[in-house]
């Protein structure tokens, strides 16, 4: 009796994760998918820092990036001179 109900709760977890990825999924339904231009690390002290750097579809004079971690994370955007 508690290997079923180990296996049902096991199979429900699963489940509501996979939901959450069909979720995403049906929401982001036909949004474009922009690779960013350049993608790399930072090595810092105990964290793990990725940095993703991408140029705006509507203003190619601008750069953005995004750092990502186990902490908060957040995009800045800066112009450039050309």
């Amino acid at each position: 009796m508690t290997d079923k109900l180990s296996m049902l709760l096991a199979v429900f977890f699963m489940s509501m994760s996979a939901q959450a990825g069909l979720w995403e999924k049906m929401t982001t339904m036909g949004t474009e998918t922009i690779k960013p231009s350049s993608e790399y690390l930072i090595e810092t002290a105990g964290w793990n820092i990725r940095v993703y750097e991408w140029i705006p579809a509507d203003n190619p004079n601008a750069r953005c990036m995004f750092a990502a971690g186990s902490q908060k994370g957040g995009v800045a955007c800066y112009s450039i001179n050309d």
